[in-house]
């Protein structure tokens, strides 16, 4: 099993990790560098049994080495990151992206295994979640994944008092210090933009680029008189209605120093 374009990809992944400043022994090195050559070699499903068929390890030893601790592990944001500053200009404009995917599976003893959210069906289904975290270029329209969690099901996260969202944060303040390295913009769907989300980067140091759900409710803030009467005072008058605009209320703006230079519309006064 060995050929140029492997041994390329093997010494891609060596120079990664090297650079990612991980601590491994040499043997769990080697091993793991086995490991991410059979993820490319083996063409069907792959699972501790398919390794031990076309590696050189038996299966137990494969098994052992991937219910290692963390500590004890290597880290695969600044491996991915590493791999990042080989392929993505690192000087240009980049956010980190957030996404969670929906896997069907059936069953009930697979762990996380729930009730999530399926954006191809509309609907809630039984199965699993993985929540990723990628680094995109926007300007070279190209992205490198930095990490995959498993989304804990509605049961386990009310064990822990959290919510969906908080689990989402929590993912995003684990690898804070290396993200922020790179880049202060998370890039995500509607789905995230709500106050709890928004807030909660926002202690971490992030900032959110999104849209507006189809459901928010946006209302211009009230600039004139104030009458003096009793009560709190007025701040907001009338709704944004942002399908059926017009020209008194909003204006063109063009955004400069942007490479496609973009046109956009804004309102005059807005909450």
């Amino acid at each position: 099993m060995t050929s140029e374009p492997l041994d390329q990809y093997t010494e891609i992944c060596r120079d990664a990790i090297k650079s990612s400043s991980a601590k491994l022994g040499k043997t769990f090195e080697n091993l793991l560098l086995e490991i991410l050559l059979l993820y490319m070699a083996i063409q069907r499903k792959i699972n501790f049994t398919q390794m031990e068929r076309y590696g050189t390890h038996c299966e137990q030893t494969y098994r052992t080495n991937f219910n290692r601790s963390r500590a004890k592990c290597i880290n695969w944001v600044k491996f991915n990151l590493s791999l990042s500053r080989r392929y993505l200009n690192m000087d240009g404009l980049l956010a980190i992206a957030i996404d969670p995917s929906y896997i069907s599976k059936s069953g009930k003893k697979t762990p996380h295994v729930g009730t999530f959210w399926s954006g191809c069906a509309g609907s809630m289904k039984h199965g699993l979640e993985i929540n990723g975290l990628a680094l995109v270029d926007v300007y070279a329209n190209n992205c490198m994944m930095l990490r995959v969690h498993q989304t804990p099901s509605t049961g386990e996260l009310k064990l822990r008092s959290m919510t969906l969202v908080q689990h989402y944060i929590a993912v995003i303040k684990r690898y804070r210090k290396e993200l922020l390295k790179v880049t202060d913009i998370v890039a995500a769907d509607a789905f995230f933009s709500i106050r709890p989300f928004v807030n909660g980067i926002k202690e971490q140091g992030f900032h959110l680029v999104s849209r507006f759900r189809d459901t928010a409710s946006l209302y211009y803030v009230y600039t004139g008189p104030r009458s003096n009467k009793p009560g709190v005072p007025k701040h907001l008058t009338g709704k944004s209605i942002t399908r059926n605009s017009t020209s008194r209320i909003w204006r063109r703006c063009i955004l400069k120093d942007l490479r496609a230079q973009p046109t956009h519309s804004s309102p005059i006064q807005r909450h």
